[in-house]
């Protein structure tokens, strides 16, 4: 369910509207995968110098402090639930993200942006015109720039590929163009939508991530091939970096590091 104010005559800049919507958008696929409930509100407030968003779930819960002991050296409770990149938007406006959560009693997320004094290079959004300015503002968001990088993700899990678009997905210059379940469903998708970059999982059934990053470099030489593992030990990158892969990262890092890894190898292609 989706509450805003009655009569609503809003103006923020274009480019926090997109990463307002992108932060939502990230809190309600949380609320879908670990509340348990399948319902979810988000509720919009304002006053005249601030903005604020909660996006709330009377699910499953979780205990903050426990979660965050328990992954102390990945970001906590920000890096389990790929929450990171929402907290970095909003200190990047001047804004803020506060999470509340406990067992058994729902999960709270808000986020907070100061509203800018200046209105000259903002953008309306009119609640007389709902229809309309809804759809313009997502085609404005959706339609990608031919500068995005393309991005095929590649695991047999969709719970792994769901959390993996989330996170990509909030960045502007990447587009998830396709998601494969393993390696020959991954070259069938790398010649159907030839990316520019696949993140590949190594353990699959068929055919097994070191076996079709062998093949998909040798068909695709521009394609680059990002490994992920659960055992990124020296075994399994030997085997990828030969099989033509840039890197093998760990799947628990990937939440941190995947899009900056995405960006040095498009900046070393």
């Amino acid at each position: 369910t989706v509450t805003v104010p009655e009569a609503m005559e809003l103006m923020i800049p274009e480019d926090q509207a997109v990463l307002l919507f992108q932060s939502v958008r990230e809190l309600l696929m949380n609320a879908w995968k670990h509340a348990g409930t399948g319902k979810a509100a988000v509720v919009l407030t304002y006053t005249d110098d601030q903005l604020r968003i909660t996006v709330s779930d009377k699910g499953a819960g979780f205990d903050l402090v426990t979660v965050a002991a328990a992954h102390p050296t990945s970001g906590g409770v920000s890096s389990k639930f790929g929450l990171f990149s929402i907290e970095e938007r909003m200190q990047s406006l001047g804004g803020s993200f506060e999470l509340e959560s406990a067992k058994g009693k729902g999960t709270t997320a808000t986020l907070t942006l100061p509203l800018a004094r200046h209105r000259e290079t903002e953008v309306k959004v009119q609640a007389e015109s709902p229809e309309r300015s809804f759809s313009s503002t997502l085609a404005s968001i959706l339609q990608p720039p031919a500068s995005r990088i393309r991005v095929l993700l590649v695991d047999d899990h969709t719970m792994v590929r769901q959390g993996l678009r989330a996170m990509l997905e909030s960045y502007e210059d990447v587009q998830i163009v396709g998601e494969a379940v393993d390696g020959q469903d991954a070259l069938r998708l790398a010649e159907k939508l030839r990316p520019g970059i696949v993140v590949m999982d190594i353990n699959m059934p068929r055919m097994n991530g070191i076996e079709t990053t062998r093949e998909m470099t040798a068909r695709y030489p521009d394609v680059m091939v990002i490994g992920l593992s659960v055992n990124a030990g020296d075994d399994n990158r030997g085997a990828m970096i030969k099989a033509g892969a840039v890197r093998l990262m760990t799947k628990e890092s990937a939440v941190e590091e995947l899009y900056g890894t995405i960006q040095e190898a498009v900046k070393r292609k």
